[in-house]
């Protein structure tokens, strides 16, 4: 792909060095290998597969496209329209924030060789106990009255045949799906609750006026020893960390600022936060 890159510079008019090689002149305007290059690292599935090595090049039209479509709305004066203006600002804005964001998580650390090892031994259902799950779900109404009832009965049955009896005795007729889902792919909330179940035994989740049933229908042994599991862990930490650090970071930069909630939103204002000016 480097060496696609820099074909596409050198053909367009030359080297000028580093990153203002230019891949193509529009008019008066020049695109360069590294607004290219910026597309392809944004979209890496353009690269995926690209087994003819024209990623780039395809990218390098869009570009031409996008450059003529910009210059055209120059010339009809649009970057003067205030909706566009606002619109430019709002997107320079956005980047400046992820810039610094990005540059505050870039100081998060990384985890220790103990800390995987605590969050793997933490989380058997994750890795050492991991499963494969195929679940019945079934999506019933169910009121505040009659939940605790319905949640014994529930927890009694011991097969989708007999959850399907005690529903139907109970005058309830279930959105019924089958579902295959990894252990990873399953809330942890639920996965914690789904994992000492025997196949055929079910257990119900309360949600506003109905509830949903998860049978267990079967339970394939699939386990992630340390070894395998130290990447995802040590990512998932880190990213969790950038989250915490950012979040640290930007906690700090309200407690700085003067912000004063205005008109409508004044009344929204936070409680105990900035100040509200009407």
């Amino acid at each position: 792909m480097v060496a696609l890159l820099a074909g596409c510079g050198g053909g367009a008019g030359g080297s000028r060095g580093g990153d203002s090689q230019v891949a193509a002149t529009v008019n008066d305007s020049e695109l360069t290998v590294h607004q290219v290059q910026l597309v392809l690292e944004r979209q890496p599935r353009l690269v995926q597969g690209d087994k003819e090595g024209t990623a780039a090049a395809r990218v390098l039209e869009g570009l031409i496209d996008q450059e003529l479509a910009a210059q055209a709305a120059r010339a009809a004066s649009l970057d003067k329209d205030p909706r566009v203006v606002q619109r430019i600002e709002a997107a320079r804005r956005e980047i400046l924030a992820q810039s610094w964001q990005e540059s505050v998580a870039t100081g998060a650390r990384a985890a220790t060789s103990d800390e995987i090892d605590r969050y793997y031994e933490a989380r058997p259902a994750l890795f050492a106990q991991r499963r494969i799950y195929v679940l019945q779900e079934s999506a019933v109404e169910a009121d505040a009255a009659t939940l605790p009832a319905l949640t014994a009965q529930v927890g009694e049955t011991r097969s989708a045949d007999e959850l399907a009896n005690a529903l139907r005795r109970a005058g309830l007729t279930p959105a019924t799906r089958v579902v295959s889902q990894a252990a990873e792919d399953i809330p942890m909330g639920l996965l914690e609750r789904l994992a000492p179940l025997e196949p055929g035994r079910s257990l119900l989740v309360p949600q506003g006026g109905t509830a949903r049933i998860f049978t267990v229908l079967q339970a394939i042994k699939a386990p992630v020893d340390r070894r395998q599991a130290q990447g995802s862990i040590a990512a998932y930490l880190a990213n969790q960390r950038k989250g915490e650090a950012v979040a640290e970071a930007m906690k700090g930069l309200r407690a700085k600022a003067r912000i004063g909630y205005q008109g409508s939103f004044a009344a929204s204002a936070p409680a105990g936060g900035a100040s509200a000016t009407r």
